[in-house]
């Protein structure tokens, strides 16, 4: 079955214009992942275990003497992915507060997705 059911918004945009499908979700998608860090970000949850805010934060900053993620920019993109219901963000009522952050089915699609994009980048950046 086609994946383009289990979303009605993009069923919504498939009406042709001039020939072509409507790009409308596709381009949102792409301001989504193509905001700093997204796709690391999506990559690092891609493994279906719960993470807590800085554990994320470590395992961007692996590999990375300069130039690691800000604060500011990691708390922006958890805010965003988890709006657009591509997180799932778990507080535990605790003291202090418990965070857990895990990608969606919705997340590990677009994850899976990301994968040969990501294959693609690693190849091509050792030719």
């Amino acid at each position: 079955m086609s994946k383009i059911n289990e979303y009605p918004s993009i069923v919504k945009c498939t009406h042709k214009k001039n020939g072509f499908p409507c790009f409308i979700p596709a381009q949102r998608v792409l301001n989504l992942v193509g905001k700093k860090w997204s796709i690391q970000l999506i990559n690092v949850l891609s493994n279906g275990r719960k993470v807590r805010y800085n554990e994320i934060r470590e395992l961007l900053h692996k590999g990375w003497k300069k130039n690691k993620i800000s604060d500011a920019t990691l708390s922006a993109r958890l805010s965003e992915l988890s709006k657009e219901g591509v997180l799932i963000r778990d507080v535990h009522p605790e003291i202090p507060p418990k965070v857990e952050y895990s990608l969606s089915e919705k997340g590990q699609d677009l994850a899976e997705a990301l994968q040969p994009l990501i294959d693609w980048t690693i190849k091509t950046c050792h030719e």
